[in-house]
Formats: C-alpha cells, sequence, structure tokens
C-alpha cells in the first residue's frame, strides 16, 4: 500500500465498492444455502468472491488519502473484510494514528483492529492512544470495548480479567445503545462478560448434549476423565484444500493419541447429508457431532471456525484457539503432566 499510485479518490468510489463487495457475498451466501449436495457446496466454495479484488480497488481508491478523515471508515473496511498483509496493516495503523486520533471514526475503527493482522500489544498501544485523545464519552465506551475484546487475547490472568470488566463496565455506562455494525455495544459486552464467566481457562466447559450423524446421542459429561479436544469446523468454511489439510490433521492427532485417555470430538454444521458424505469417504475422525441448527457453537462462541477447546480430566477448560501445535502441547501436558521434585533432607551431620 505505502507503493500506491492512485487518483484522489472519494467517499462516493469507496461506498461503491463496498456496496458492490456485498452485494456479490450476499448472492454467494444464497447460493451456498441453496447446494444440496457436498459437491454442490464445494463448488460454491470455491466460486466465492474474491477479496483481493475488492482489496485492490479500496486500496487504490483511498490509498492516497489516508490523511484525510473520510477514508478512517473504508480503512475500517479493510481491516475487516480483507486479508491484509502485516505491512499493509501496519500502514494504515500508522496513518491513523497520525491524522485520526480525534476522529468521529476513531472509536469505531479500534473495533475494526479486533481481528485485523497485528500484534495484540500494537492493537492495544493505538486503542490506548485513541482513548487519551476522546472527549466523547459515548465514544470513549466504543472503544473501551474494543480494548475489552482485543484483551481477551493476552490470558485469562486475575489482573487482565480484571482489567477487562473495568472496561466492560465503562462501555456500558457510556455506549450501551450505540451500534458497531449491526450489534450495539451492549451485546458486545454481554458476550464478552459470558466469555469471561463461562470460556476462560480453569472454567467448566459449558455442558451440552448432541447426536452424531447417525443420531446417536453424545452427551461431553461422559468423558469425564479423559481429556476431550473439542474442535469445532465445516466443509463451508474453508476451500476445499484446507478443509482436506485440517481434516487430515485431526485424523493424525486421533492417531497420534490412540490407546490414550483421549478423545476427539468435532461438532460440525454442514448439513447432516455433507456430514455423512464425508463420513462415507472416510474423511472424518473422531466422534463428530451434527450442529447444523449451530446450537453448540453459540454455546461456545464459536465465530470464526475451525476453533479449538482443550477440556482437562476433570471438565475444566485448559485451552482455546486454532487447532494445531499449541493444542497438542496442552494435550500432552494433561496426558503427562510434570510430577514436582520433592526437595532432599540436607544430609545429617
Amino acid at each position: 500500500m505505502s507503493n500506491v499510485v492512485s487518483e484522489a479518490g472519494s467517499p462516493q468510489g469507496a461506498q461503491l465498492i463496498v456496496d458492490t463487495h456485498e452485494k456479490a457475498m450476499t448472492e454467494w451466501v444464497t447460493q451456498l444455502k441453496a447446494a444440496k449436495t457436498l459437491a454442490d457446496v464445494r463448488a460454491v466454495l470455491d466460486a466465492k468472491p474474491d477479496t483481493k479484488k475488492y482489496r485492490k480497488k479500496m486500496i487504490k481508491e483511498i490509498g492516497a488519502e489516508l490523511q484525510k478523515g473520510w477514508t478512517l471508515k473504508y480503512s475500517s473496511w479493510l481491516l475487516q473484510n480483507t486479508k491484509l498483509g502485516k505491512k499493509d496493516t501496519e500502514f494504515i495503523l500508522s496513518y491513523a494514528e497520525k491524522y485520526h486520533l480525534k476522529s468521529a471514526d476513531a472509536a469505531k475503527f479500534c473495533y475494526s483492529l479486533v481481528y485485523c493482522n497485528a500484534s495484540v500489544q500494537r492493537k492495544k498501544k493505538l486503542i490506548e492512544k485513541v482513548l487519551k485523545n476522546i472527549k466523547d464519552p459515548k465514544a470513549e465506551g466504543v472503544a473501551s470495548i474494543a480494548l475489552a475484546v482485543v484483551e481477551r487475547y493476552v490470558g485469562d490472568n486475575p489482573l487482565n480479567t480484571a482489567r477487562r470488566l473495568t472496561l466492560i463496565r465503562k462501555a456500558i455506562m457510556n455506549s450501551a445503545y450505540e451500534k458497531i455494525g449491526n450489534v450495539t455495544v451492549a451485546e458486545i459486552a454481554k458476550d464478552e462478560l459470558y466469555r469471561i464467566n463461562n470460556l476462560s481457562k480453569g472454567k467448566a466447559a459449558p455442558a451440552f448434549m448432541g447426536k452424531d450423524s447417525g443420531g446417536q446421542p453424545v452427551n461431553l459429561a461422559n468423558y469425564k476423565g479423559r481429556v476431550v479436544m473439542l474442535v469445532f469446523w465445516s466443509s463451508m468454511d474453508l476451500k476445499t484444500p484446507e478443509t482436506l489439510k485440517m481434516l487430515d490433521m485431526m485424523k493424525e492427532l486421533e492417531k497420534k493419541y490412540l490407546g490414550m485417555p483421549f478423545a476427539l470430538v468435532g461438532v460440525n454444521r454442514d448439513w447432516i447429508a455433507n456430514l455423512r458424505e464425508l463420513e462415507k469417504d472416510g474423511l472424518v475422525a473422531g466422534k463428530t457431532i451434527s450442529d447444523s441448527e449451530e446450537s453448540i457453537y453459540k454455546l461456545y462462541r464459536v465465530t470464526t471456525p475451525p476453533e479449538c477447546f482443550v477440556i482437562d480430566q476433570k471438565g475444566l477448560i485448559q485451552y482455546h484457539g486454532a487447532l494445531g501445535a499449541f493444542a497438542s502441547l496442552t494435550v500432552d501436558a494433561l496426558l503427562n503432566p510434570v510430577k514436582p521434585v520433592k526437595a532432599k533432607a540436607p544430609a545429617g551431620r
């Protein structure tokens, strides 16, 4: 983005890109919902609107204008809707930091940082700067809820939890009914409080009972005494090669812990016919619950699958994040805990 050469853009041109992208995505979601077979789903997934095209257009439209206040709204759109690289993300953040800390759109821009391609510390630094410059209490509440969400990724230690609760309280008091996109600050705050009280490390994993693709009941409570890797996934969230890679990873994990007090439990939101087809092809590992209504997804606040929870032998959450090395290391530590070394008594004289 730092090398972009473009003519002066305009708010009208930027908004047209947003509207065109939204229309394309709406049409694509309609096609996805209408897909009847796994082959149809894969075909629609492979035809998903290319965000790179819209990203390129938006960068061309606003890239030479980033010092102007109207671009902050569309910088937010880029951060939230396209996969910007770290260099381009930092370019946008540095312009916001230099020119727009006092902008009327700065607080909502803060919320676009939640899932952007920057470190947690970088996000915190910028939001804290915005908070120091904000004079309007409502805007302060919006920026506060953004910081509370970002700090979710710092960890579940008591000090950080207390800080997040303070930020959430301020957000509710100042800005409960302010909207960020299609949701209110109060709704975001309620969701964060639920995560703190129910999904933090050391909390009892929310109980549920579901059914597998054959209609057999699956009760989380029945896995007490075993380490459970709970994986939320579907064939609709990733393109076909990525989906197959994820399923291979799950099969490798199942093989790795074979014969140990371990259970791999999937929660899948495909149409049940698609899940059955994947199982028939031998692609699915472990026990998989069909959750096409997404009731368990909502219980665990899963928004960006695949996501993984590791639950210990007592039913307590010990990890939440991506399926991969950190999840596997958590399982290893729970199955093979390090025994404390007893101090030797001093030798007698």
